[in-house]
């Protein structure tokens, strides 16, 4: 091989790590750049909602100032405290992702702004920088909503459990499934209030009634396959019970009545990896029906 030959080669090899080194920058930048852009057009949404998760943290707090007044003492336990803090935490959660989530792919077919915005940004790059947008300002929500749980806790025993932390890790992550499930409610909806609505009532309504009716079949299957089953891990992760169902005898007392099997909550490896497989398999869902809605528009 001559030697110019070989300076050719060294000087294409050379070229195309360049090039690599320019796209990879490239694409970063422009993942970047949409995370800057989504946090400033969803300012006043987090706004909004801060305001929300603070008020039902308020109406909370009230409450046992109430109760307080009138003689009636607070539960024993730290944990017991903070369940009735955490009683509409899953709805809040539910609300939050939805408003954020729903117009994450829906608004652009909806609003006709995806042959404006596809050319300067591919399809991946653009969900990317919107997922972790609206998700980081969603877990602002919640860590927001822990602290403040967290110091009147403290206020009032003078304690945190060494298992908060845990709870608000599995709540963070449980925000991250649902709000997977919402991106895709919006990948094939055709507009952003149809993917908010009906991500609201599956996870209000529909999954816990096909809980209910897993229950009452005396199937003694743990609903690993129901999303809104894994909400329960965010304050059974307080104190995991052992075992983790319980059973309930329905009818007169007295009689040979019926047993059913309840689930409280899901293991903590059966948690992680069902909440992780949801999210995947859900975002790889919303990114090809993404790419195949825009195919048909171009």
């Amino acid at each position: 091989m001559s030697t110019e030959l070989m300076q050719e080669q060294l000087v294409t090899e050379q070229n195309n790590i360049e090039k690599k080194k320019i796209g990879m920058k490239r694409y970063v930048t422009q993942i970047i750049d949409t995370i800057s852009f989504e946090i400033k057009r969803t300012w006043k949404t987090f706004v909004l909602l801060l305001i929300v998760y603070f008020a039902i943290f308020l109406l909370n707090f009230l409450i046992f100032e109430i109760r307080e007044a009138q003689r009636d003492e607070l539960p024993e336990e730290t944990i017991d405290y903070i369940d009735n803090y955490f009683g509409f935490l899953g709805i809040l959660i539910i609300i939050s992702t939805a408003t954020f989530g729903g117009g994450i792919i829906a608004e652009d077919f909806q609003k006709q702004t995806g042959n404006l915005l596809f050319p300067k940004i591919s399809k991946n790059r653009l969900l990317i920088g919107r997922t972790i947008s609206r998700y980081a300002l969603n877990a602002i929500l919640i860590v927001f909503y822990y602290i403040m749980v967290g110091i009147i806790t403290n206020y009032e025993y003078e304690e945190i459990p060494d298992t908060y932390i845990n709870s608000m890790g599995w709540a963070l992550l449980y925000t991250f499934m649902v709000f997977t499930f919402v991106i895709f409610m919006s990948s094939i909806n055709k507009s952003k209030a149809t993917a908010i609505i009906i991500s609201i009532l599956l996870f209000i309504m529909v999954f816990n009634i096909l809980n209910t009716i897993l229950f009452f079949t005396r199937i003694e299957i743990e609903p690993l396959f129901i999303p809104t089953y894994y909400e329960n891990i965010i304050q059974a992760s307080l104190d995991m019970p052992e075992p983790r169902f319980e059973d309930e005898e329905f009818g007169r007392p007295g009689q040979d009545n019926p047993t059913f099997k309840r689930w409280i909550t899901p293991s903590i490896y059966g948690a992680l990896i069902g909440m992780l497989l949801f999210s995947a398999v859900q975002l790889t869902a919303a990114y090809l029906f993404y790419k195949r809605r825009q195919s048909k528009n171009e």
